[in-house]
Order: structure tokens, then C-alpha cells, then sequence
């Protein structure tokens, strides 16, 4: 016992049961993420294999040992299926049975014929360095989820050092039987602490690494799902378009930076034409498939620096910044026209659409309620003069284009 305290091998057997415990902590955190079930139960299954060595170590029960190689070997290979499941990629469920099963055959023939203790340390590290290859490979190449890849990186560095470690040990193990070495304790054994000393801390800095992985996707998915809240929040569900108040907070700030710069900044107006003979005559899905084909229309025609807003109903805005009254009016013309060569279809119907537009410019000295203001004149003007046409705003009679 005095010797265990005093080896590595004790601080390892404590790292392992941090880990689990951190395991087991992750796994009630965020149980419905794919991974956290595998290495809790990887974790345990180690913490149970070394606990039968120790076990073994004082009763020298074959059964024993074997049983706690084999156990250590099943958590290994469950840990690294967890980063297969993680990354949601076709779980090798081969290399538990696999792993497992060769070191029984082999552990159960180094008791029956007396083997060398070097060389169940050669196979046993072999076949633990030789696991985690195939999920470094994986954490290297995966590039499809670009939130986790700090973590990954990570992970795959703590596993490619515990690889390595593993792999070294059963070199030295190799070598020892060859050489035919005379037999030493294991916690006197070189080769037999090399993991403890630095695998396992390896493997404590893969699993951070995976603890990181899930947080990483976790804070990516929240985010997506704030930003998915805000989208409600500022759009029209119907037709994507920018809702009234996130309209009228937008032309505030417009106004004032105009006024600001003194540059020209110009509102349109656009009501589709006949749109209740539309409902009346196609129904309300029909209404709802036009303002949506009205709207992603006009979206394709606005320019980056636009603003295309539903106001309500049939009726929508398009605030165009540090634009001359000449340049909006060319912009709502093509839309026009655009909307005119593109009739609606829903169904087995085809139904011409039109809009009646009518635009005004920020005055020096005027507002943003003065500014809707005149463009609604105008588009009342347009609506009275025929509809299917735009109107710009002036102090006398409104002009058709």
C-alpha cells in the first residue's frame, strides 16, 4: 500500500475518477446530446477495470485480471464511440467486441501457460494504442460543424498523445520480454507507469475536450435559436419581409442620419391592386401566395442598402437610403413592370397582379411622419389616377410616372 501511495499510479486512478464524475455530471447536464451516454459509460467501465486490478494486485485472482484488462479495454473503446456518436457519424461497434475479446484469449493463455507479464503489456498497450486512430482520423477531417472545431482539435491532440504513450509502453514491454527482463512490480515497472504518468493526463485533456465539444454545439444551437427569436420578432411570418415596428425603428435612425449628412433619402409606398377581389374570388391562400410572390419579388429588386418592410395588409414600404427622387422612381418602375410580366399562378388560375406606388423625399427640415405621410398622399393619388402606376409626392399635384 505504501508503495501505491507513493507512485503515479494513485494520482492516475484519482484523474480517472474526476473523469467519470465529470462524466456522470455532463451526461445529467445535457443528456439528449449524442456522446455524454457513451463516455460516462466508458469512464465507469474504467474506473471498474482498474479497481479489479488493484483488487487482483492484492489477491492475485487470474479471474481478476483478466476481467479488469478486459473491462479497461470495453470503457476505451466506448469513450471513443462516443466521439463517433458525437459527430454523428456509423459507430465501428466492432471494436469493442474485438478489442475485448483478444485480450481475454490472450490474458486467459498468459495464466494457463505461465506467460511473460512484458508481453500482456506489449498486447494490452498495443491494442489500447491502436484504439483511438480510426476517431483521431475522424476529428482531424470532420468539417461539418465549425463550432466544435477548437474542441476537436483538442480531443484529438489529447488522444493522439495518449495513442503514442499507450503504443510506447508496449514497445518497452515488448522489449522487456524479448530480452527476457527479470520480472518487476507494477508500480516499480517503467513501462508499466509511462501511462499513468502521461496517458492519462492525455486522456484527462481528450475529455475536456469533449466536454467542451458538447458545450461548443450547445452555446452554437442557442445562438441559432436567439437569432431564429430576433428574426420573429423584427419579420413578417408571412412573407419575410421586415414588420412595421422594426420598419419604423429602422426609419428613425434613417432620418436623423440624412439630416445628419444631408444626403437624400426617399419612402415609397406600394399597394397591390384589386387584392380583396383577389381573396374574394381565389380565397385566402390564394392572398396569402400573392403577397408572398409580390413580396419576393420587390426583395429581388431592392438593392442591399433597402429597406422592404409589410405595413399591412396589401400594402408595403421600401425606404432607400441616400437616394435621389429620379433614381427611386427607376427602382419602382422595374418592380412595376417586373410584377406585371410575372402574373400570379396558384392552382389552375392565372391572375394578373398590379401595384400602385407612390413615393416622396425627406424634406431639409421634415420627419419621418411627414415623410409616410407624403408618399400615402401620393399613393392615394396614383390609386385615384387609374392604379397600376407611380406617384411622386410634390407640394403641387402629384406626378405620374
Amino acid at each position: 500500500m505504501e508503495q501505491l501511495y507513493f507512485s503515479p499510479m494513485l494520482l492516475g486512478i484519482c484523474l480517472l475518477g474526476a473523469i467519470a464524475l465529470c462524466a456522470t455530471a455532463l451526461y445529467c447536464t445535457v443528456p439528449n446530446e449524442p456522446g455524454p451516454g457513451f463516455w460516462l459509460a466508458g469512464s465507469w467501465s474504467l474506473i471498474g477495470g482498474i479497481a479489479l486490478f488493484l483488487v487482483f494486485v492484492v489477491t492475485r485472482n487470474p479471474v481478476l485480471n483478466v476481467l479488469g484488462n478486459a473491462l479497461q479495454l470495453a470503457g476505451e473503446a466506448l469513450f471513443l464511440l462516443g466521439v463517433f456518436r458525437f459527430l454523428g457519424q456509423r459507430l465501428p461497434w466492432w471494436i469493442l467486441p474485438i478489442s475485448t475479446g483478444t485480450m481475454v484469449a490472450f490474458n486467459s493463455w498468459y495464466w494457463i501457460a505461465n506467460g511473460s507479464s512484458d508481453l500482456l503489456i506489449g498486447v494490452y498497450s498495443s491494442i489500447a494504442g491502436l484504439l483511438p486512430i480510426q476517431a483521431i482520423v475522424l476529428l482531424l477531417r470532420e468539417s461539418r460543424d465549425p463550432a466544435t472545431r477548437p474542441a476537436r482539435l483538442l480531443v484529438a491532440v489529447g488522444l493522439l498523445i495518449y495513442s503514442s504513450v499507450t503504443l510506447l509502453r508496449g514497445y518497452l514491454g515488448y522489449q522487456d520480454w524479448w530480452h527476457d527482463e527479470p520480472y518487476v512490480q507494477p508500480y516499480e515497472s517503467f513501462s508499466y507507469l509511462l501511462p499513468y504518468n502521461f496517458a492519462i493526463p492525455a486522456l484527462v485533456l481528450g475529455f475536456v475536450g469533449c466536454c467542451l465539444m458538447s458545450t461548443q454545439r450547445v452555446l452554437a444551437r442557442s445562438q441559432h435559436l436567439a437569432e431564429q427569436l430576433r428574426e420573429q420578432t423584427i419579420r413578417d411570418p408571412l412573407t419575410g419581409a421586415f414588420n412595421r415596428r422594426a420598419f419604423h425603428r429602422q426609419l428613425a435612425d434613417e432620418v436623423a442620419r440624412s439630416q445628419r449628412y444631408q444626403r437624400s433619402l426617399c419612402l415609397a409606398m406600394l399597394d397591390l391592386d384589386h387584392f380583396k377581389q383577389l381573396n374574394d374570388q381565389l380565397g385566402h391562400q390564394a392572398g396569402d401566395n400573392a403577397l408572398q410572390h409580390f413580396a419576393n419579388l420587390c426583395q429581388q429588386q431592392a438593392r442591399h442598402s433597402d429597406l422592404f418592410a409589410r405595413f399591412g395588409g396589401e400594402e408595403f414600404v421600401l425606404l432607400m437610403p441616400e437616394t435621389r427622387p429620379d433614381q427611386a422612381i427607376a427602382i419602382l418602375e422595374r418592380m412595376r413592370q417586373q410584377l406585371a410580366s410575372q402574373p400570379f399562378r396558384y392552382q389552375q388560375h392565372i391572375y394578373p397582379l398590379a401595384v400602385s406606388i407612390g413615393v416622396s423625399q425627406l424634406a431639409a427640415e421634415g420627419s419621418a411622419d411627414q415623410l409616410l405621410r407624403q408618399a400615402d398622399l401620393a399613393l392615394y393619388e396614383a390609386k385615384n389616377q387609374g392604379r397600376n402606376q407611380v406617384r411622386l409626392w410634390s407640394a403641387s399635384p402629384s406626378v405620374a410616372y
